[in-house]
């Protein structure tokens, strides 16, 4: 956390932010009770995928899983079941057909990467809003937004955004100035009673009272897929229980990390979004330390 708002961030100190980061994320994970189950570990849910973009789906319901919550099941077209099932074992599947979709049995729901931007999406996003869960939306749920901005104000409190700059710029508006980004952030945060996990080489959470500016990560992360191993993460943190904030500043560091490891392992130019979920549970576990 910051007290005063960078004018640009390329000026603040790389290892100064990621200790911060490091100690803010530290502080807020948690441990289970050791009579845990499945049932009382969290139960996602991540409405994602469409035809030719269903490796989004693979990668954020994979993630929610390394992630620690209990059950994640995966809503996607039904042509796509065996293929979430050979690539996420683990999941459970259900169809996206709008009128099938029951949402209350989850504890937390994400949004948006790779469903695409057609009625049916919007559909998908619609319900998601009325389901009033701890909610994220990413990718094509914020082309949804920036393209029906009446939706905006049926945000269930908490709600994150997770925009990179240029889904931000199609909500808000075209600036190079970081500080203006991070005051209209707040700005807005405080109006709807949401938070927005702005991603860039210095991913900024902020909430409708504070803003968190994170050290971790690289520019290997700079590849398709990592949005959405990050969206998995914040899924399973709130199906766990916990709370927006937590899992905001957790999900952002951890991700961030993951992909430092990742970077050390396969090498900057040839990691991927597959190698940051590949280090997640190393990622999590260094914060238990």
């Amino acid at each position: 956390m910051m007290n005063d708002i960078p004018h640009d961030l390329r000026e603040l100190h790389r290892q100064d932010i990621f200790n911060s980061s490091r100690d803010e994320a530290k502080k807020r994970i948690k441990s289970f009770d050791v009579f845990a189950h499945k049932g009382t570990r969290g139960h996602a849910a991540i409405i994602s995928g469409s035809p030719g973009m269903m490796g989004a789906a693979i990668l954020t319901t994979s993630a929610a899983m390394h992630s620690g919550c209990g059950k994640t099941t995966a809503f996607v077209p039904i042509e796509f079941f065996d293929l979430i099932h050979s690539s996420v074992p683990e999941a459970l599947v259900k169809d996206t057909t709008p009128n099938l979709m029951e949402l209350s049995p989850f504890d937390a729901l994400g949004v948006g990467p790779g469903i695409g931007i057609s009625d049916s999406s919007k559909c998908f996003l619609k319900k998601c809003l009325k389901a009033n869960k701890p909610l994220v939306i990413d990718a094509d749920g914020l082309n949804l937004l920036s393209e029906n901005k009446e939706l905006i104000n049926g945000l269930p409190p908490g709600t994150i955004l997770t925009p990179h700059h240029g889904e931000w710029e199609k909500i808000f508006f075209k600036t190079d100035q970081d500080s203006l980004k991070i005051n209209t952030s707040i700005e807005y945060c405080k109006k709807h009673n949401i938070n927005i996990l702005l991603k860039g080489y210095y991913s900024i959470f902020i909430t409708p009272s504070s803003f968190f500016i994170n050290g971790s990560g690289n520019n290997g992360m700079a590849k398709a897929g990592s949005g959405d191993v990050l969206t998995g993460i914040l899924v399973s943190l709130l199906a766990q229980g916990y709370s927006t904030e937590d899992a905001g500043i957790i999900g952002m560091f951890v991700h961030g990390l993951a992909g430092d490891m990742a970077r050390d392992t396969w090498g900057e130019d040839y990691m991927t979004a597959s190698h940051l979920i590949h280090s997640l549970s190393t990622a999590f576990l260094s914060l238990r330390k």
